[in-house]
């Protein structure tokens, strides 16, 4: 894969400078039988054009003429939370990316309950929670976005010269969307990220017709944003009950850390791994807190837990083969319907 074939040799040149590699074209973008010596033909560079442009958002116009530099469709109107509302532009493809993915996840949840026009706040989440369950973990967060007719997934790709991201969220027609970017596999560390992208659902950060919000995580500074300090409040009221929890202890090990989060966290309502997280955010202990996670064993298990809803909600006879393949930026193996 390392020689462009002349037929599509401007393509990968164009594409590139977009911030799209070769070898994630060919394994997310392209039909798993591609080969580059079919655009030789020009019926099948004409199949590659359409699939760009479907999962890219790429004029075909451009595509076709070898000489037009490709533009992606403006997103100057998302904030970036975690770059300071400054577009990063090496985290652009995977924006570009995490978007299109939530759209045709959205596009395939036509039996999915609407999301209701009232959102419902931090504490209102908690409660409807902590009625079936003893705290809030990821996987009775997951369980409430999923009911409420939100998507969550997580973006497990990206092109090679992109920077990531922890947490996306917009709107998909009604449909809200959550996309968590983050490379870890700890389900608090998920748990965090997908309650502050709720938040700002839940705050009216993000609106239907309106832009996204991508930023970063709990060890991130928000400085004077507003909006940051909003989600990360409701985050934490829907996960403790409090707005701003404060855990102390500061000279605790990771092995003291983890039989406290136990001990307590299930008497406060918090499950222990998030109780460690708050730990390390009032003490800034990270370390510890990472390794009383460990000894907790939530370590990983979190991308596995997004990924098995989706497969749950999506009808494979209603997804095209290129649709599944552009899916596999999730992680996901997708059975596919015979449309194109």
């Amino acid at each position: 894969m390392s020689a462009y074939h002349h037929a599509m040799r401007d393509l990968y040149q164009r594409l590139r400078r977009q911030g799209f590699d070769q070898r994630f074209i060919h394994d997310r973008i392209l039909p798993d039988w591609w080969e580059d010596a079919l655009a030789e033909v020009p019926a099948n560079r004409a199949l590659a054009e359409t699939c760009l442009a479907r999962h890219l958002g790429l004029s075909i116009e451009q595509l076709r003429d070898p000489e037009a530099e490709l533009v992606l469709p403006p997103l100057a109107d998302v904030r970036f939370k975690r770059y300071r509302n400054r577009v990063d532009e090496q985290v652009l493809p995977a924006t570009r990316i995490a978007q299109r993915a939530g759209q045709l996840v959205a596009d395939l949840l036509a039996q999915t309950p609407p999301y209701p026009t009232r959102p419902a706040s931090a504490r209102e989440v908690r409660q409807a929670i902590l009625r079936e369950n003893p705290f809030v973990d990821l996987s009775s967060l997951l369980d409430f976005c999923w009911q409420q007719g939100m998507v969550v997934i997580h973006l497990a790709e990206t092109p090679r010269q992109s920077k990531g991201f922890d947490g996306m969220a917009f709107f998909s027609g009604d449909r809200p969307v959550v996309v968590l970017g983050s490379g870890r596999d700890s389900p608090p560390w998920l748990t965090f990220h997908l309650a502050h992208e709720l938040g700002h659902i839940l705050c009216g950060h993000v609106e239907r017709g309106g832009p996204p919000v991508v930023d970063g995580g709990i060890t991130s500074s928000c400085g004077d944003d507003g909006q940051e300090r909003e989600a990360d409040d409701s985050a934490c009221e829907a996960l403790t009950g409090e707005k701003r929890p404060i855990i102390a202890g500061r000279g605790l090990t990771g092995e003291q850390l983890a039989a406290k989060a136990v001990e307590d966290g299930p008497r406060r309502g918090i499950e222990p791994g998030m109780f460690a997280l708050v730990y390390a955010k009032s003490n800034d202990r990270w370390a510890v807190a990472q390794n009383a996670i460990k000894l907790l064993q939530q370590a990983s298990g979190a991308h596995h837990m997004i990924r098995q809803r989706i497969v749950a909600k999506l009808d494979p006879l209603d997804i095209p083969e290129s649709t599944a393949r552009f899916l596999s930026v999730l992680g996901l193996t997708l059975p596919a319907s015979d449309n194109a």
